[in-house]
């Protein structure tokens, strides 16, 4: 048994597997995929990728019984983001806010009260 364990415990000492963060790349992404080599701290072959990320979705919620009421819509380009929410507060007003995110000009939003 011993004999065994050591021969084992060698055979996975010796063969470190590769890690990919996929497989395959695929995804709602455009522009150039990028391969990043991330050196392992475990002496296997790391590889991660980056794309530019593109998407947008939108939900609406509407439940009279509890007085919920909200929306979401928004959507990405790359490193911009824009998109807006609203909901109706326990004061019957709803609240709309508007925003938009990129790297130069950071994050701003309006509030507005309807």
């Amino acid at each position: 048994f011993q004999v065994f364990s050591i021969l084992l415990a060698t055979c996975y000492a010796n063969n470190e597997p590769e890690s990919y963060s996929f497989y395959r790349f695929s995804g709602p992404v455009s522009g150039k995929v990028q391969e990043i080599q991330v050196p392992s701290q475990y002496k296997g072959v790391a590889v991660d990728y980056v794309a530019k990320p593109d998407y947008s979705y939108n939900y609406e919620v509407q439940d009279p019984a509890i007085g919920n009421q909200q929306k979401r819509k928004e959507s990405r380009d790359g490193d911009a983001v824009q998109g807006e929410y609203s909901f109706l507060q326990a004061d019957g007003v709803t609240r709309v806010v508007r925003y938009v995110a990129d790297p130069v000009n950071g994050f701003k939003a309006t509030v507005e009260y309807v």
